[in-house]
């Protein structure tokens, strides 16, 4: 009697035999590596990967700005106002520990003694994770609870990473930059101090160069070095893809330079924060920071196009204005924009009489000059580098002494000026000298470090070298 076999039963059951077998993470082989791997990157963590992105993007599309004070770099409540661990990224949370709960891969490979034990080998068997995927997972872990705001339950994961792929160089350079990020919003300078110091002493991968811009540029702001900060706040604007964001750091961009007092350099930041897709909400706040300005520029007039071209034309921004006349005369003193903007001496040199400073006061005005001096007013030239010197008041001039007594008084006043300068320039050389002991105490911090985390891991190599060694007596003992 001969009994017959359905082949779809068979195939049935031999799958069924691989997915248990793939399922266990105690056995270390390549079908297991490969089939958890899969299961980790396409099911859990492509979840989770785009949930996070989702609720970042949420939390900057919600996040209620204060224009009143500058912007914050992230959309996200700072620490000083979190009271409870949790948050929106508690689903990517819970996703991702279930990935490295149920998939990591920490048993050692049987060796096969016919394969000979070379010296990548013997690297990749002292790693302690072997599913070849799941560091993303890790790192997206850190990621959600930083993003969540529990820096300290971030600072754990940053930590357990670089222990346990502390052979993968670019996973470890993207992790001290979150971790740069971490210490920034905990005021811990002195560890981002140091974090940055690693970061800038070793040479960083192409794709990590915009998130190593951007956390950069929120320390820098985070510690309030404006000034240094703005060449960088460009560049990150530049690579900025979410638009919503982008826009932000613009009309943050505006807010520095006003503090700054460079108005035209605002006035043209926040002019760039306007456009056809940009919400109404900062189109109208950079239209309020445009008129808080006191100075507007020149270029911002608006201008009207004529009746008979229907063109745009440059008004006669000085609006021609009527100086004085003088006595003889019927012609009127009158200077362009131009020419009044090229004469920046204007500004800033008191020397000039004060009959130019009126003027320009009231070109800035955009009133008419009150009639008050008449002759001393000249027509200054437009290109004052070949033209002749603007009369200058004269300068008050030392007297020469008459009497001895005299000669003797003017001898002291100079000799007490002399001193005070010199006491003056001994108390910027001591701040000087102790600026630069400061900077050395600092550089010695630095090195005492780099030395204990120098010893840290070879303690920590020595240690996986004798687990290793005791491992290998092991199996050889079980072999015999």
């Amino acid at each position: 009697m001969t009994v017959k076999i359905n082949p779809i039963y068979c195939v049935m059951i031999l799958y069924g035999m691989i997915l248990a077998m793939g399922c266990s993470t105690k056995r270390n082989t390549q079908g297991t590596r490969a089939y958890h791997e899969l299961t980790t990157r396409y099911n859990i963590y492509y979840n989770a990967e785009k949930a996070y992105n989702e609720i970042l993007e949420n939390q900057s599309e919600y996040f209620t700005e204060n224009y009143a004070a500058l912007l914050p770099f992230y959309p996200s409540v700072p620490v000083q106002e979190k009271t409870l661990a949790g948050g929106p990224f508690d689903p990517v949370i819970e996703k991702i520990s279930r990935a490295i709960q149920e998939h990591s891969i920490s048993a050692k490979p049987r060796r096969d003694p016919s394969q000979p034990q070379t010296e990548a080998f013997r690297k990749w068997l002292q790693q302690e994770e072997f599913n070849p995927f799941i560091h993303n997972a890790w790192l997206l872990l850190g990621k959600a609870y930083l993003q969540n705001g529990d820096h300290d339950a971030a600072l754990a994961v940053f930590m357990q990473i670089q222990r346990l792929f502390h052979q993968n160089k670019a996973l470890i350079t993207e992790t001290e930059i979150w971790l740069l990020r971490a210490y920034t919003e905990m005021d811990r300078d002195y560890d981002a101090e140091n974090i940055l110091y690693v970061l800038q002493s070793k040479t960083i991968p192409a794709y990590l160069n915009d998130l190593y811009t951007e956390t950069y540029t929120a320390s820098l702001l985070h510690k309030k070095e404006y000034a240094t900060a703005i060449p960088w706040l460009k560049k990150t604007i530049d690579r900025e893809k979410n638009f919503r964001q982008k826009k932000r750091l613009q009309y943050l961009l505006g807010q520095i330079y006003a503090l700054h007092s460079e108005k035209t350099m605002a006035w043209q930041a926040f002019e760039e924060v306007k456009g056809l897709s940009t919400p109404a909400e900062f189109i109208s706040q950079a239209n309020l920071a445009q008129r808080a300005l006191k100075d507007k520029p020149a270029w911002t007039e608006i201008q009207k196009p004529t009746e008979k071209t229907g063109s745009a034309e440059k008004p006669d921004t000085a609006e021609k204005l009527n100086l004085t006349k003088k006595p003889n005369t019927t012609t009127t003193a009158r200077l362009s924009s131009n020419e009044l903007s090229g004469d920046s001496t204007l500004l800033i040199d008191r020397a000039q009489p004060h009959q130019f400073q009126d003027y320009y006061q009231a070109y800035l005005k955009r009133s008419v000059f009150r009639e008050a001096a008449t002759d001393s007013i000249f027509q200054p030239s437009p290109h004052p580098e070949i033209s002749s010197p603007l009369p200058v008041q004269p300068s008050s001039v030392t007297p020469k002494p008459k009497t001895m007594e005299e000669l003797k008084k003017q001898l002291e006043q100079k000799a007490a000026a002399a001193l005070q300068q010199n006491k003056q320039t001994g108390k910027n050389k001591n701040r000087e000298k102790l600026l630069k002991e400061r900077e050395k105490e600092r550089k010695e911090k630095i090195r005492q470090r780099e030395k204990e985390l120098r010893e840290r891991e070879r303690k920590r190599e020595a240690e996986i070298k004798q687990r290793e060694q005791q491992r290998e007596q092991q199996m050889r003992k079980q072999q015999r």
